[in-house]
């Protein structure tokens, strides 16, 4: 398998003269080995993370010493360390301070060179040989198809899964370019990779989504000699483009009664009961604590990645411990950044890369819609959440949008419906209420709801609704 970005052997980022190796944790110039102090490491690799983009220092904090406090000096300390280690000099420039903002990564950052990649994360792939199957139906050279799904639904290890499957189909192998990774698609040789039988990967399109149908238009098409498998929140938009969903895993229904047998029958519960057991010897699913754990998968909405954040800590909290901090998921859920990128660390930091992406309108449809515990009409959502700054027609655009990049759910067309119903997902509307709450219009959306319709007040009963009336 073969990767434009993170790889086993070759680099994972060159820059200048440097290459990088963040989970080797090695940052080489040339052939030698650079020196470099952990949190001054850290640092680089988050920075490269967003290259271009200027990182806030609550956010570098946050990435570097998740559970401690750091003073703004001790950033500073670990950061001209870095700045060091790179030789910076006037005339060659790796970190831009921006004065009252952060710091931003102005070094041109490329993928490493193609070389043999790891496979899919570790663990067998759960509850997704369907999709698999529809992957080997789907994928035809000169093809674009998009796994399109919420952020932790798995789309990249879907994606890798079918590579290491598949790759003795292709002659040219699988290659990956990660457009999270700060990838430069001007900077590619599209013409040859299009005449490549390879697939071609290209992963968390999202980050940089003209950009990605851009490259994925011009690898496509008649006479191509690639088979083009994206991912991504929301479809690329390319006409003859093949969209395939990429669900959450099947949790239990709230009133549904089932044994230990028949609840390993569903994906999500399978999943998070096989790598609670790799994490903690003492875990083992039993008829006493079959309900939490049914209940900690619906709360984390059947997602590969909160399940196995969550799987993690079982030995240290239980899963009575986990489902008794249901509120604190957000913060809760993290893994070593030893072991993921910045944006899959933790369940917050997932959310928090999606809610970039959002414009204002965006962002603020997003947070007033947390007031619906369940599945609302649009016109209901309109109702409440489209005031202020927020017209209409300005929330009408913003709540397709979200649709669009899977940070709402479709419920479905109801019989004699025109639109179908949506639903915020369990841990999106928990962060959504945590920025309502922030924003200061909890109070001015609860009076707007107290004045609409039974119909839409019975759909809306929420944390903050409640905070609002006690």
């Amino acid at each position: 398998m073969q990767h434009a970005g993170p790889a086993r052997g070759g680099p994972d980022y060159t820059f200048g003269r440097f290459a990088l190796y963040p989970v080797r944790k090695l940052l080489v110039c040339g052939e030698l080995p650079v020196p470099l102090g952990g949190r001054a490491f850290d640092l680089l690799v988050a920075l490269i993370a967003r290259a271009g983009e200027v990182v806030g220092h609550h956010e570098l904090v946050a990435a570097v010493w998740p559970h401690s406090v750091v003073e703004e000096n001790g950033l500073r300390v670990h950061m001209s360390a870095l700045r060091k280690a790179l030789g910076e000099n006037p005339s060659e420039q790796y970190i831009l301070t921006v004065p009252g903002r952060g710091y931003r990564f102005v070094k041109t950052v490329a993928p490493g060179p193609l070389a043999p990649r790891r496979g899919p994360r570790p663990g067998r792939l759960v509850g997704r040989a369907a999709l698999l199957e529809r992957l080997d139906s789907s994928l035809l050279p000169g093809r674009v198809t998009t796994l399109v799904g919420a952020g932790g639904s798995g789309k990249t290890a879907l994606a890798l899964a079918h590579g290491a499957a598949r790759a003795r189909h292709y002659a040219d192998g699988c290659q990956v370019v990660d457009f999270a990774g700060g990838v430069d698609p001007a900077a590619m040789d599209w013409r040859a990779l299009r005449e490549r039988q390879a697939l071609l990967v290209l992963d968390n399109c999202e980050a940089a989504l003209p950009a990605a149908a851009a490259l994925a238009g011009r690898l496509a098409g008649a006479g191509a000699r690639a088979t083009v498998l994206a991912t991504s929140r929301a479809p690329l938009g390319l006409a003859g483009e093949w969209v395939v969903g990429v669900p959450p895993l099947e949790s239990p229904a709230p009133d549904a009664t089932l044994d230990c047998r028949q609840a390993l029958a569903l994906s999500a519960i399978s999943l998070f009961v096989e790598r609670a057991e790799a994490n903690s010897s003492r875990f083992a699913l039993t008829p006493a604590n079959l309900a939490c754990v049914a209940e900690l998968c619906r709360q984390l909405d059947g997602l590969p990645l909160a399940l196995e954040l969550a799987a993690a800590r079982v030995e240290a909290l239980g899963v009575e411990g986990l489902v008794a901090r249901l509120d604190d998921l957000l913060i809760l859920l993290t893994r070593s950044r030893r072991l993921a990128g910045p944006r899959h660390a933790s369940l917050g930091a997932m959310l928090d890369a999606s809610h970039r992406l959002l414009d204002e309108a965006e962002r603020t449809l997003l947070r007033r819609l947390s007031v619906f515990a369940g599945a609302f009409a649009p016109e209901a959502a309109l109702r409440v959440c489209a005031f202020g700054a927020l017209e209409r027609g300005e929330a009408e655009r913003a709540l397709a949008a979200l649709a669009a990049c899977s940070l709402l759910v479709a419920e479905g067309v109801a019989a004699g419906a025109r639109a179908p119903r949506y639903r915020l997902l369990h841990t999106t509307r928990r962060y959504a209420s945590a920025q309502l709450a922030a924003s200061g219009e909890a109070w001015a959306v609860a009076q707007r709801l107290a004045h609409t319709g039974p119909d839409a007040q019975g759909q809306a009963r929420s944390a903050a609704w409640d905070a609002v009336w006690e």
